[in-house]
Order: structure tokens, then sequence, then C-alpha cells
């Protein structure tokens, strides 16, 4: 068997983006799968207990993170963010069925502007070597529980969802509009 053979697809967990103040910009990961433990000595903290983090890697104007989660893979590497973060400060947060990313911005301005513009590029994810698509996570609602955070009222989704891969089934037609 060549290694070839083993090798997982990262998936693309969906996420949104959302700006908190002047210098501080949160990323929701959607990782369905993800389950969380209390740390220890820090029970406020908590760690994964199905999965591990393989890579977080925050640099001036990028970031990459990878997890393994039960037999998956997420991966979602940004190469250029709106502005420059402070990496030191950067950090992130398990929960059930996700993380938060917080991002520090070096400058206080507002990258929401620069991120839904469709003339500018947003968020620039890169693309895998081979040039196929890469699955994304299923989409579906969001559920903020067992967290602090406010759920996100300016929130912008950034990873469109791939479209499912055509089957023998179809779906059935959409209702017609009511009538009055």
């Amino acid at each position: 068997m060549h290694t070839s053979d083993n090798i997982t697809i990262p998936i693309v967990p969906s996420f949104v983006v959302q700006e908190e103040g002047a210098r501080k910009v949160l990323v929701y990961l959607n990782i369905p799968e993800l389950k969380v433990k209390r740390a220890f000595p820090n029970i406020f903290k908590f760690l994964p207990s199905n999965g591990q983090e393989k890579v977080l890697d925050f640099q001036n104007q990028s970031f990459t993170f990878t997890m393994n989660v039960q037999t998956k893979l997420y991966s979602i590497s940004i190469a250029r963010l709106p502005g420059e973060i402070q990496p030191e400060r950067c950090s992130i947060m398990y929960q059930r069925g996700g993380c938060w990313i917080t991002l520090y911005k070096l400058e206080s301005m507002s990258w929401m502007n620069r991120i839904c513009d469709d003339l500018v590029p947003g968020l620039d994810t890169q693309e895998s070597y081979n040039q196929t698509p890469q699955a994304s996570a299923p989409a579906e609602e969001v559920q903020l529980k067992d967290t602090d955070m406010p759920p996100p009222f300016n929130s912008v989704p950034l990873a469109p969802p791939v479209p499912p891969r055509s089957s023998s089934s179809k779906k059935a037609p959409a209702p017609p509009p009511p009538t009055h």
C-alpha cells in the first residue's frame, strides 16, 4: 500500500467573522464533531476531548489552523488578512461544536468593509497543492451555547459551502407562493 492512499483531504470548516471593538476580530470555526472537556487547573478553559490541535500559527498578516477530530482533518489557512495582527496576543478558545480564534489588530481600522466588498478579494484562503476543490464542513445552524461570547450580530460568512455533488435523487420542487 502506498502512502498516498492514506492521505486525508482536509475539510475547510465553515466560518464567520465578527469585529469586536476597534482592535479585535473573532473568527468562529464550525467543527460539528468537536467535543470538549474542562482543563485542569483552569476549570473555565476547555480543551478538545476527541481531537488534537496539530497547527495553530499566527503571523503578521496570516494564520493557519489544523486539527484532527476523530477521523477527520479540519484545516484553514488565511494567507492574507485585511490588516496586520499582533501574533503574540492572538488565541483560540474551544467549545462544543467549534472554536473561536481571537485576532488582535495592529491598527484600529475596520476589516468588515474590506471583507464584504465584492471588488476586494476579502480573506485570501490558501488553495490546496493539487488544485482540487477542498471539501467543506456541512452547513449547519451555528449554536453558540456553552460560551460567554454574545451571539454574533455582525457575522459575515466567508466560506461559502461547496455545492453538493450531483446525486441520482432529486429534491422536490419548491411549493408555489401563497395566493391571497
